[in-house]
């Protein structure tokens, strides 16, 4: 009785050693694919970002002209024409436009130095002062979160 005692436990032991040996591969296996789960995920929200800057940009860039528009006809308004309500109101939503893009990182291009990252050099004049300085911009420039989306176009001093 105590042979087949001794041989059953024999039996059970080397079970137990097969099954832990096996869980161990199992907890294994998945640790790996919970890792590589984590990494899908990490990765597909980057790439989620990624498209929803580069539609944010998309959008910009096409509202740079309205934007312009807007800019033009600002300047073009007639001083007695400042009163009018309806003026007024369209200087209120062109406020509203500003206050909306600078929120969502849209920002124009202010540099006074002659920087080639965010400017294009229309033209060069002679004129006293410090060479590369900004003293006119032709077009504004504008980035968005950092990046310009449109360089401003600038006369410089020679």
């Amino acid at each position: 009785m105590k042979k087949e005692e001794s041989k059953k436990i024999k039996e059970l032991k080397k079970e137990i050693r097969t099954l832990t040996k096996e869980n161990e591969e199992n907890l294994n296996s998945w640790k790996r694919d919970l890792a590589n789960y984590i990494n899908y995920k990490n990765k597909e929200c980057e790439r989620t970002q990624e498209i929803m800057i580069s539609l944010k940009e998309l959008i910009f860039e096409r509202l740079i002209p309205i934007i312009d528009n807007m800019y033009f006809a600002e300047r073009t308004i007639e001083k007695e024409l400042l009163d009018n309500a309806s003026v007024k109101g369209l200087l209120m939503i062109k406020k509203q436009l500003e206050d909306f893009l600078k929120n969502e990182g849209f920002e124009e291009i202010l540099e006074s130095e002659f920087n080639p990252e965010v400017h294009e050099v229309i033209e060069e004049v002679e004129q006293s002062g410090k060479s590369g300085k900004v003293i006119e911009v032709i077009q504004k420039g504008y980035k968005i979160n950092g990046r310009v989306l449109r360089p401003a176009k600038v006369k410089i001093i020679k």
